[in-house]
């Protein structure tokens, strides 16, 4: 493909946060991409590494060649498109099986399925992107990676996900190198586009999509999770919160009483586990420790040091717990808008955390708060479509606050 019309450059403003939310590494690096812009959006060729600490000794960096053509227009449901061929991707879909990771099959189209898997929780939506000019694209490439995203598409020789693990070689430098060199990297561009093009170029084609299942995408994809069953389906049932379950909370008078079980497992339930481990952790190191310097042995100090460590982890666990559940139970509902999602350098759980910005209706300070991908991606869906929303101020200390909306089901925005 010839890449004359591609500029050297950054990539543009617009399409750097949709870009970075396909990666969940704060160690991200980009390179210089060659971009073209046009009526629908851009088309972006770039290299990227990150460090990863994996699971086999100290770390290592990975290099990728990517393409990710965004489309602001487009509304499109969240869904991979993945080669079937190798042993790892034969193991993922057994795994994904067992656990309830679900997955379209277009029984009709029996080429396309040998060859491919779509994963997504938005079956109904996705099937109708399927027409056959977008089936008979994908069929005339081979070997392509391909997640979408409600507004473009990523696309890579090898998953972004897996490699970065045993897969490919590790060289003396420590790093797994899967850039593509020569014609590849302008090979890559013209597969992704013809696989891809059908789906992406076409506002309307994504706009039919959300017309054909009722609510939003991410109401579809809850409904599907939760009839599938599976581990998955499970869990994303007790996370779920609605619209009228935001109405309690906003309306209920202070201090809050009742508090739906959602609300208060993604306020804080979470901190359970970790805080019985942990103490159960500093309570033994400390009593070993103790029991070892009163034999006299210098070791109970190391011990020690590690029960009083884990104590101070501890106290740092109760406190957030703490302070989530007091703004629940106290926190004044204000009205506000939103006006910045940046992402910050630090992830919890794999998960890139966002400084989301508010600001409020009743004159005070604007509020920022720290959330991950998910309320992070809701977030740039509501100021795109213009959406007020509200958040609960800490009366106590007003720079303070919690979005609960931004875990709100009914809230999200295609």
């Amino acid at each position: 493909m010839d890449l004359s019309g591609f500029t050297k450059q950054e990539i543009p403003a617009e399409a750097l946060p949709e870009f970075k939310s396909h990666f969940d590494e704060p160690s991200l690096r980009i390179g210089t991409a060659r971009v073209r812009e046009h009526a629908v959006g851009c088309d972006i060729l770039v290299n990227v590494e990150w460090w990863d600490s994996g699971n086999d000794g100290p770390g290592h960096q990975v290099r990728h060649t990517v393409v990710f053509l965004h489309r602001p227009q487009t509304k499109l449901p969240e869904f991979e498109i993945r080669p079937r061929a190798g042993m790892a991707e034969k193991i993922f879909g057994g795994i994904g099986s067992l656990l309830g990771i679900p997955k379209l099959e277009l029984e009709d189209e029996p080429e396309l399925s040998n060859r491919y898997a779509i994963m997504t929780a938005n079956p109904e939506s996705v099937r109708s992107l399927m027409s056959r000019s977008a089936i008979d694209s994908l069929i005339a490439v081979e070997d392509l990676y391909l997640r979408f995203t409600g507004r473009g598409v990523l696309a890579s020789r090898r998953n972004i996900e897996g490699s970065s693990g045993s897969h490919g070689s590790l060289n003396r430098q420590k790093v797994r190198d899967h850039r593509l060199e020569g014609k590849a990297p302008a090979q890559l561009l013209a597969d992704t586009l013809i696989a891809a093009g059908p789906i992406v170029d076409d506002p309307e084609r994504g706009r039919r999509a959300a017309d054909a299942v009722e609510g939003s995408y991410a109401q579809e994809a809850a409904r599907h999770l939760k009839e599938s069953g599976g581990i998955i389906g499970r869990e994303v049932s007790k996370y779920v919160i609605t619209g009228q379950m935001l109405s309690q909370i906003q309306k209920s008078t202070l201090p809050r009483q009742e508090i739906p079980g959602p609300v208060a497992r993604r306020a804080w339930g979470g901190t359970t586990f970790p805080l019985v481990l942990v103490l159960i952790l500093a309570g033994v190191m400390l009593c070993v420790g103790i029991g070892a310097l009163a034999g006299g042995s210098q070791e109970g100090l190391i011990f020690g040091g590690v029960g009083l460590v884990a104590s101070i982890i501890w106290i740092v666990i109760l406190r957030h717990r703490m302070v989530r559940k007091s703004l629940i139970t106290n926190g004044i509902a204000v009205k506000g808008s939103l006006t910045s999602v940046e992402r910050t350098n630090t992830s919890v759980n794999d998960d890139p955390i966002h400084a989301i910005t508010i600001a409020a209706s009743d004159g005070g300070e604007p509020l920022v708060v720290k959330m991950g991908s998910g309320p992070a991606k809701q977030a740039r869906r509501m100021m795109e479509a213009g959406k007020s929303t509200w958040i609960l101020r800490d009366p106590a200390k007003p720079s303070k606050g919690l979005w609960i909306e931004g875990w709100c089901l009914d809230s999200s925005v295609d």
